[in-house]
Parts: C-alpha cells; structure tokens; sequence
C-alpha cells in the first residue's frame, strides 16, 4: 500500500448540475473515510455549476477542478482518469449522492478480500422520493477464471433460462470501485459519444474492464442514491434509439471477440449479448407503445423488425429457452407482427 496516495479518486462529470451539485458533494467530502482526492470535470457547464466547483475547491484542498468545452459523460471522464493518483476509482454523477460510509466500507472488502475491484447496489429516488432497492443476484468474492465466469459473462447478460436479461449484475460505473493501476495498465478508458446509446459508454468501458480484472467482490449493500433526471432517456423515445443499441450491440461483440479467443467461452458471450439486445429490443417497443400512438409508432415497430441484425440474432438465438413472456414478445419480433407487438407493449408500460 502507497501511503503517499489517496485510498480513492472520486471522478464527478458535472454538466449544468447547479440545483444538484452541492448535495453530491457534501456526501462526498463527508465521508467517513477521508483519505480521498475529488476531482469535479466541468463539461461546458452554462449554469452556476463552475463557480460551485471552484467554490468548493477553494474550500477543501482534496479537489481538484477541470474545466472543459462540452464532450460529454465518458469524455469527462476520462480526463479525470488522467489526473487521478489514488488507488481506486469511484464515478460519482453529479445529480446523484451516496451514503456517508461508502467508501469506508467499499475500502475495508477490497483490503480485506484482496481484490482489484467491488462491486456494489443502488437506491433509486424519483422527485425525492423512494422508488427501489437493486442489488446484484449474485454475492461473493471471485478470482481467476470464476471472475470471467461469474463477473465478465453476467456483465454482458443473462442465460436464455434465466427470468430477466440483464438483472444479475448492474453495469453503471457509479456501482463499482476500480483498480486504477488496472485501468491505466491495459489503457482502458470510456468511448467518445455519437453512435450509441448514453449507457453504452458505460457498458464498454465495463466489457474492457472486467476482462482484465482477475479479482472482484459483489457486495450487496446499496450505497448509491441514484436519482432519476425528468429529462433523461427513460422519460422520452428517440427515433434513433434503437439503432444506436443495435451499434452498441454490434461493438460489444467486436470487442468481445478481440478479447476472447476460447471457442466454447465466446459462444457464451455471444450467446449473453444476443439476449441482452433482444431485451432493450423489447425495452424500445414498450417505449414506443407508451409515447406513440399506432400510427405514429408503427413505422418504428416495423423498422425495428426488419433490422437484419436483430432477425440475424433472432435466426440463431434459443429463444424457445427463454421464460414464456419473453418467448411471446421474441415469437411476434421474428414473424414481424407489428399490431400484436404494439399491444404487448402498451400491456407491458
């Protein structure tokens, strides 16, 4: 252990956060472990958000502050990541905030297991209230091969048996405690914006991670307040939408391919993203059924259809494996059912 680095760099992208920053803020610098450095990246901020950086700044010599033209959430990131000393990494967004002992309790299970990296739960408010608890469906220390096994594989999705297609582990960095050493070994950092859905920074740069990564602890204790944005993607449909998952679904399995080179475990890991993207598949179509009318959503139902990526993963795919409601929505997706699927949709909102 270097004494001479802070325990944890806390990396806080700040975009036009002034009504939000300073309660982020103070549950990050009251920590009950203090040994921390914060460094605050003002993405082009237009409000008061880069006057509260430097305000704070001024006030408390563990922040750091960058200020940026506008990139976005991974391009903030990582130019925080370039000027991090500590020995782990914590992505804390700026509209959200954690509980007072988080990184001393994240900081005892890494020492204590000797591992690289923790993963851990969220709370989730909505107009300042409670909606949710979400933990990780599997708990525990891994290392070697149980780590690609338990924690690589479940980042990329689920078994076609399995109830849900993505519930086993939650793929936000601002749920995870990384290794920088790791990070900066094998030079892994997020993706610039553009092609892809606004996760999928997140999802990539956990691909490349976890890879690597040859010891990790699911703890499953929710420190996160995460504190959904009336504006974010959840709340609107973008006719681009689905494109942008089919691009993500399509990097996910290049990158994936660069990494592993065992036969029967890539057939894993294809089998895992294919049944992530027939998920937000059926994600986009709820969406489109609860903001659309019939006619104005049909056109994006049938353009969904007719993606030959999706019908090319619908082709190979055992989704007769699946849990019945899925095996409905994947039976109507394959037969191009537009109507049907609307309904199914609107049930499902």
């Amino acid at each position: 252990m270097d004494i001479s680095r802070p325990r944890i760099s806390v990396i806080i992208p700040v975009y036009n956060s002034a009504q939000y920053i300073k309660r982020c803020l103070d549950t990050v610098l009251n920590q009950t472990l203090t040994d921390i450095e914060v460094i605050l990246v003002d993405d082009g901020s237009k409000d008061q958000s880069p006057l509260i950086c430097d305000e704070y700044q001024a006030r408390d010599k563990r922040i750091k502050v960058i200020h940026q033209k506008n990139g976005g959430t991974g391009f903030a990131r990582n130019n925080g990541l370039k000027i991090a000393t500590g020995e782990y990494i914590s992505f804390v967004d700026s509209d959200d905030y954690i509980k007072p002992d988080m990184y001393e309790k994240l900081h005892e299970q890494l020492v204590s297991q000797k591992v690289e990296t923790c993963i851990f739960g969220y709370h989730k408010i909505r107009d300042g209230k409670f909606l949710h608890t979400r933990t990780n469906s599997i708990t525990g220390t891994f290392r070697g091969e149980e780590a690609f096994t338990h924690i690589f594989l479940n980042a990329l999705g689920t078994e076609p048996s399995c109830s849900e297609d993505f519930r086993i582990l939650w793929q936000s960095p601002c749920l995870s405690l990384y290794s920088l050493d790791l990070i900066k070994k094998y030079n892994i950092y997020f993706p610039s914006k553009g092609d892809f859905v606004s996760f999928s920074e997140d999802a990539l740069f956990n691909i490349d991670y976890f890879y690597y990564t040859s010891s990790v602890t699911v703890y499953n204790d929710a420190f996160y307040y995460y504190c959904e944005n009336p504006n974010s993607s959840t709340t609107k449909y973008m006719s681009d939408r689905f494109i942008k998952d089919v691009n993500l679904h399509i990097e996910q399995l290049n990158r994936v391919k660069n990494h592993v080179k065992n036969e029967e475990l890539l057939n894993k890991a294809e089998e895992r993203l294919n049944r992530t993207l027939l998920g937000v598949t059926r994600f986009n179509v709820i969406h489109i059924s609860a903001f659309f009318s019939y006619k104005e959503g049909r056109s994006f139902i049938i353009d969904i259809c007719n993606n030959p990526v999706l019908q090319g993963v619908l082709a190979v795919y055992p989704w007769n494996k699946n849990p019945i409601k899925h095996r409905i929505f994947n039976f109507l997706l394959a037969k191009k059912c537009i109507w049907p699927l609307y309904i199914l949709g609107k049930l499902k909102k």
